[in-house]
């Protein structure tokens, strides 16, 4: 190491405009140009945090990982077109609604008709349609009064299209209630701010349900789930925004804050049952309980409670009343629920590296994206340290690469291979012991980065969560955050059928005109979902 440390000190340094000369480059120096640069760093993350906190959040200065960038074109084969640049027909599939037949002026006579040339013009028509039901009353001979009954859809002033219009612009659109209150009466439609309120919030029990199958049906049908969460907020007060999903479906739960309590309850989805059973002692072994606990709860009768209340009234009648415990039974008990009922045995979870998505008993795989980062973020001081960072990440992306062609055609070679590989990256020494440090974070996990060795099914990054969940965060800057647990319901109901449509190729708008006119032309998500896994991939 010292001989390493001598001939960094061959190089000068430049550091806020100063050089050092080579022969004043000492291992002291070194550590006191590393804690200057860090410092630098975390006084430029204490401003990025002043400005969120005021509201002026810039944009952060991110470079886009080179994982994902899509390999060189191969030379020796023709270019074709740019994805996505042919031609097609603009208006073989718009549905017309109105037809005119146009005739040139000054025809003479024996002229004979040959055909049509068409010309299709798109326009839309925003207006309102109002229906006024004129229901005769009759005097009856003994005096009362007969009254014509409204047609059976009709229970409401405000009709189905309406309704419609009003979820798709709320939810689709993120047009905020103020806008659109003002954007309807501008139309002609009388209402009020508190029946706009009703038509966002209540009645909406079919479109809860639906989305309560979600989950469900995508633990049955998956091999894996992504999972990612986001700040939130909810009644004034910090609140966090969990998603869990993959290629099917994208399931929204704002909760009030995240743990591994939290996410396992998200798990049970819809309902959350406590388990008591062997499964749950274990667990509450493994997570090191302490013996006095574990002692208790052997001594408890096993059972099954549906429901949080039900089950903090069973925790205080045996007397488990400090929090740490509570929490501990209670994970322990819903561990009990998910490893009895089966549902997550050959499902796999991959997520970044927040530690609440690690559960006991389940596969997890890293995102390969987010461990790049602890090389891509180091601060190398001399050209050496920047040789050794990227050296280290052409063979961080050389096993990636590998790791793509292994899920497509795995074999016991390839696994050895990529093994040696990942260790000999994370056990070598650079001279850099930064980026040292960094290679032996990656190693402690490496069962987690390898893990697609053993389920070739995971994927290797979890973008697909990261980019679901922007969503949220978009709506979360329009809209703030919500006032009313019914308010946070509906809005994580419609964001989850909303995404889920996308990712089924359903129309959102045909889907809510659909639900809310009670045809049932389009079948329920968790039936599309259970098609489409059962279809072939194309091509």
């Amino acid at each position: 190491m010292s001989n390493e440390k001598h001939s960094e000190s061959t190089e000068p340094l430049k550091i806020k405009g100063i050089t050092i000369p080579a022969d004043q480059v000492s291992p002291l120096v070194l550590a006191l140009v590393a804690i200057i640069q860090k410092q630098d760093q975390e006084i430029q993350e204490l401003r990025d945090e002043i400005q969120r906190i005021k509201k002026t959040t810039t944009r952060p200065k991110i470079k886009p990982s080179k994982l994902l960038k899509p390999p060189p074109a191969d030379p020796s084969k023709p270019k074709g077109k740019r994805p996505g640049s042919a031609k097609r027909k603009k208006t073989k599939h718009i549905r017309i609604d109105h037809e005119e037949i146009l005739v040139p002026d000054d025809l003479p006579d024996g002229a004979k008709l040959e055909g049509y040339r068409d010309f299709v013009v798109q326009d839309i028509v925003l207006e309102t349609h109002n229906t006024r039901y004129r229901r005769a009353v009759y005097r009856m001979p003994d005096g009362s009064l007969a009254v014509a009954q409204r047609p059976p859809e009709v229970d409401s002033h405000f009709g189905p299209g309406l309704h419609a219009f009003i979820l798709l612009q709320t939810h689709q659109n993120h047009v905020t209630q103020g806008r659109l209150l003002e954007q309807l009466r501008e139309l002609g439609v009388g209402i009020s701010a508190g029946q706009l309120s009703n038509l966002l919030l209540k009645g909406h029990e079919n479109f809860h349900a639906e989305k309560d199958q979600l989950l469900p049906t995508a633990r049955q049908i998956s091999g894996y789930l992504h999972c990612d969460d986001a700040s939130a907020r909810h009644q004034g007060q910090a609140a966090v925004c969990t998603h869990i999903g993959n290629e099917l479906f994208a399931s929204f739960s704002t909760t009030e804050s995240k743990s591994s309590l939290n996410f396992l309850r998200l798990l049970c989805q819809p309902g959350e049952q406590y388990r008591l059973c062997e499964e749950a002692r274990t667990c509450l072994e493994f997570a090191g309980a302490s013996g006095k606990l574990q002692a208790k709860v052997s001594e408890l009768a096993d059972g099954i409670w549906s429901g949080r209340d039900a089950w903090d009234e069973q925790l205080t009648e045996w007397g488990i009343v400090t929090e740490t415990h509570r929490r501990r039974v209670s994970e322990a008990a819903l561990f009990g629920t998910l490893l009895t009922e089966n549902w997550y045995a050959d499902l796999g979870l991959v997520s970044d590296d927040a530690p609440h998505f690690k559960l006991f008993g389940f596969v997890h795989g890293l995102c390969w994206v987010h461990g790049e980062r602890k090389i891509n973020r180091l601060i190398p001081l001399t050209v050496r340290q920047s040789k050794a960072q990227e050296l280290a990440q052409s063979a961080f992306w050389e096993i990636y690469q590998s790791l793509q062609a292994y899920r497509h055609a795995p074999s016991e070679t390839a696994k050895e291979s990529i093994e040696a590989q990942f260790d000999q990256m994370c056990s070598g020494k650079t001279g850099y012991a930064d980026l040292n440090e960094a290679l032996q974070l990656l190693h402690a996990k490496r069962s987690e980065f390898l893990a697609v060795l053993e389920y070739p099914h995971l994927p290797l990054h979890n973008n697909l969560s990261e980019n679901d969940i922007r969503q949220y965060a978009r709506l979360r800057k329009i809209s703030g955050g919500t006032r009313s647990d019914e308010g946070r319901r509906c809005r994580d109901t419609f964001m989850n059928l909303k995404k889920t449509c996308r990712k089924l190729g359903v129309s959102f708008q045909s889907y809510l005109r659909d639900r809310i006119r009670g045809i049932g032309d389009i079948p329920q998500l968790s039936e599309r979902m259970r098609s489409a896994a059962s279809d072939p991939a194309p091509g």
